[in-house]
């Protein structure tokens, strides 16, 4: 009896589910199956010195291994056919996933992984993983050295541009390539063969015209989607013959025609989720489905007998649509990394609710969030006039917070400088908290000018914010995370949102209604990377994981490293109920007297001293196990080992003794023995 196909939404993280234990196996066996120049990069970045400061996050390895797998394992060539080969009876009971799935005519997947964890380090490995087996010929037809990475706007584009070309010179303006990612030893070995090899030319979106001559080697093609409009319809025969009234050429159609020239296309889409939609629902969607149509169609035709590779890989750590019970995954989901297991492995930031509801008698819960407005007839909106009193309130606390941070973080001597980042509800509210701040002064008695303070959003007529002002702002906060920049307050409404990937960023301040999950969850994304990494604040590693038990026995954290406090009005504190109840570890409270660094006291050895004091327990482990009958192994029916023998001396010419913490699985040290 056939299943009865339902109307219900699309995946639930069906094939991300199925792969999981698929992919941990295959990587614990020694990646099998894939090309020889897979396998040497795998061992290269996975396989590195425990010394090494650069490395992979588990979560950053495991994505990468789940595209490869699915790749050069599974071999898929279409979305369908992963289905077809880990869920079928999801495309059985859901319609809709069904239909999109049998749309899609490639290879398409996508990365969930929550914001803080290294996507564009995993972004830049594929990349390096395609590039290499396309130069030297591994599987004509399965690898591409041309690629196509979108972004959603200015800052991620910025970001990305910071990975291929390198940061900018504060004061040159100019990149410095040396500080790309793509420079690190940790893609490629320095001094090797690899390096020399790698030549790729990076286009922005201002360099591709109607004209832009293809060139000849590899290149990655770096925009934004919005350039990717397709003319809405056909020009009248009159108008191809005369020219007349016809409009430049889409930006669409120039990019498609270039692209087209080549056989072969890596597409990857970064913060994918503002190009996904289901069909019809949102403008994004329609542009993005349309273009890849569009482009893979002329690819296709352009190049029907050497077709090579198109494919696409999405990176997002919000690829859902709706809200809370009416959440609903995209069906490209392979890999699953959330932001309940980055806050339990300590990747990112503790997050906390400043719960001071009052600081001079007010009551915070008793306060509108919203800003003041003239009173107008009907339902009709007046328009702003002044903060609240509940929005001053909440400036006060996260100010009053920032500024704790910032003395007793210069007590004790740690030269980092704590930012606070206000979410505005519109371009008005921004400048009345602009405005609000100039009548304050910090805690040395100092006014909060422009040198603490700046407002930045889309530019429009009302805010008299011009293109050239938002490029001088966005220069300005490429500084924001030098500890000797004096900006430490960002004051935004929803640009900063995603691409403003700073560290210090302690203290957010919600002027706004957060409601949707996807609004919120960028909005606090901001904040969480790690301002104190183990890798090079090891000296901070057992006061982070203290305050992280701390909130585990649901107790005040006992210092304040790489935390993110959020100043929210108390009506949105659902939200957060229903994020604890989900598993996030969510404190909350009052930390207006909780010292920020912890009691941290640093004793230096007396060596006189050593030779009386100088005490070890030590204990051995054993994990006693029965050996194998070795008679019963026939050697001619083993599988040949994956790896040559030179390389497996090196691989296994160092002991390393790993000193690991039983709850969090992290190493504290490492002794290495050469043997």
């Amino acid at each position: 009896m056939a299943r009865r196909i339902s109307n219900l939404g699309y995946s639930q993280l069906h094939i991300a589910e199925a792969l999981q234990g698929e992919v941990d196996g295959w990587a614990k066996q020694g990646w099998t199956g894939v090309t020889q120049t897979t396998h040497d990069l795998l061992s290269y970045w996975f396989n590195r010195d425990e010394e090494t400061q650069e490395r992979f996050y588990l979560c950053q390895q495991r994505a990468i291994e789940t595209v490869i797998y699915c790749h050069e394992v599974l071999r898929v060539k279409t979305l369908g056919e992963l289905y077809e080969r880990l869920a079928p009876e999801a495309l059985l009971q859901h319609l809709p996933l069904k239909e999109e799935v049998e749309f899609i005519p490639f290879p398409k997947y996508c990365l969930k992984m929550a914001t803080g964890t290294g996507k564009t380090w995993v972004l830049a490995a594929l990349l390096v993983w395609q590039y290499f087996n396309s130069l030297r010929s591994e599987h004509t037809g399965w690898y591409a050295n041309r690629f196509l990475v979108v972004t959603p706007g200015h800052e991620v584009l910025n970001r990305l541009l910071d990975s291929f070309k390198g940061k900018r010179d504060p004061k040159t303006g100019q990149r410095n390539p040396a500080t790309s990612d793509y420079a690190k030893s940790l893609f490629m070995p320095e001094g090797s063969p690899w390096r020399d090899q790698f030549h790729l030319d990076i286009y922005e979106p201002s360099d591709i015209r109607a004209n832009t001559t293809p060139p000849d080697g590899p290149f990655v093609l770096l925009t934004n989607w919005q350039q990717f409009r397709l003319s809405e319809g056909a020009s009248s025969l009159w108008e191809q013959w005369t020219g007349e009234d016809v409009e430049e050429q889409p930006r669409g159609e120039v990019i498609a025609d270039f692209l087209s020239e080549f056989p072969d296309l890596v597409v990857m889409n970064d913060e994918a989720h503002h190009v996904h939609g289901k069909k019809t629902i949102r403008d994004e969607e329609l542009v993005w489905r349309r273009f890849m149509e569009y482009l893979y169609e002329r690819l296709t035709n352009k190049h029907a007998k050497e077709r090579g590779l198109f494919i696409q890989v999405d990176f997002s750590a919000t690829p859902f649509y709706g809200s809370g019970a009416n959440r609903e995954y995209f069906p490209h989901i392979v890999y699953d990394y959330d932001l309940v297991q980055a806050m339990r492995e300590m990747l990112v930031k503790q997050l906390f609710l400043e719960e001071r509801q009052s600081i001079a008698g007010e009551r915070l819960d008793e306060l509108d969030f919203r800003a003041e407005r003239t009173e107008t007839e009907g339902r009709k909106r007046g328009e702003i006039k002044s903060l609240s009193p509940g929005q001053k309130l909440m400036l006060d606390i996260g100010r009053r917070k920032l500024e704790q941070l910032t003395q007793e973080f210069q007590e004790r001597g740690i030269a980092r400088k704590p930012v606070m980042m206000v979410l505005a509800e519109e371009t008005d509210v921004a400048l009345l908290v602009e405005e609000y701040f100039a009548t304050l002064t910090d805690e040395h008695g100092r006014p909060y000018d422009n040198s603490q303070v700046m407002r930045i959003h889309t530019p429009d007529k009302q805010a008299r914010l011009t293109d050239a002002d938002l490029d001088r702002a966005r220069k300005r906060l490429d500084a924001i995370d030098d500890d000797n920049d004096p900006l430490r307050v960002v004051i935004s409404v929803l640009m900063l949102r995603e691409g403003f990937d700073k560290t210090n960023i302690c203290v957010t301040v919600v002027l706004r209604a957060t409601e949707a999950d996807l609004l919120l969850e960028q909005i606090v994304g901001r904040g969480l990377r790690l301002m104190f990494p183990q890798y090079r604040y090891p000296e901070f590693w057992d006061a982070k994981l203290e305050a992280v038990q701390d909130l585990r026995r649901r107790r005040m954290p006992s210092n304040s490293l790489d935390f993110l406090f959020i100043v929210e009005h108390p009506r949105f504190r659902a939200f957060y109920d229903e994020l604890r109840q989900q598993g996030y570890l969510i404190g909350g409270g009052d930390t207006s007297r909780t010292h920020s660094t912890g009691d941290l006291m640093p004793v230096d050895a007396v060596s006189e001293r050593i030779t009386a004091y100088d005490i070890a327990w030590p204990i051995q482990i054993f994990e006693q196990g029965k050996l194998p009958d070795l008679n019963q192994i026939e050697v001619a029916r083993l599988p040949k080992y994956p790896t040559d023998f030179e390389q497996l001396k090196h691989m296994l010419a160092k002991l390393a003794i790993s000193d690991t913490h039983v709850d969090t699985g992290t190493r504290a040290k490492t002794w290495k023995l050469d043997n």
